[in-house]
């Protein structure tokens, strides 16, 4: 509790706590048959009006607090990035994605939701694998960017399976080098 006096009155500032320690106090005394104001009530409603509003605030605060939390916890539920080796960048973000390719050899796979907002039209052949990895692999040299090793969609959602796929897109890539 802060107290601070002025020419004309004396500020308060209480706590809710504090309020509803007044609160009790002054219940306490009208029980017991001690005389009150006419005033308090009125009194004692107002700070308890303003105890609620503060409390009110504070609860915002802290909701507001943790959904900045929470969405920066699913943001990293959602994306991996990592290193295979010295050689190269593995990348996966967790979402619905779509194949949008129209030659069915080729695999272009489009993050499904991104794609609707757009209004662009799938073909119709198209395969939709839901709350699935999607993993993209870059070559660094130096520690930039090289070359595109390829990117593929995994079947589950198992985060295990995102370094078994980069992997395999590794040494797709490599096997192609070779060639």
């Amino acid at each position: 509790m802060k107290v601070s006096n002025t020419a004309s009155a004396v500020r308060a500032t209480l706590s809710p706590t504090e309020i509803s320690e007044l609160q009790f106090v002054i219940e306490a005394a009208e029980r017991a048959g001690h005389y009150m104001p006419a005033r308090v009530p009125n009194m004692i409603a107002a700070l308890a009006s303003s105890a609620d509003d503060v409390r009110m605030k504070q609860a915002a605060k802290r909701a507001e607090k943790d959904r900045v939390k929470r969405i920066e916890q699913d943001r990293r539920a959602r994306d991996r990035q990592f290193m295979l080796g010295e050689r190269y960048s593995v990348m996966a973000g967790r979402a619905d994605f779509a194949d949008a390719a129209s030659d069915p050899d080729i695999r272009q796979w489009v993050d499904l939701t991104f794609h609707e907002i757009m209004g662009r039209p799938l073909p119709d052949q198209c395969e939709i694998r839901r709350d699935v990895w999607l993993v993209r692999v870059v070559q660094l040299n130096g520690g930039s960017f090289d070359a595109v090793v390829g990117s593929d969609c995994t079947e589950t959602s198992d985060p295990a399976e995102i370094n078994s796929l980069a992997e395999q897109l590794i040494a797709r890539f490599e096997g192609a080098i070779m060639e």
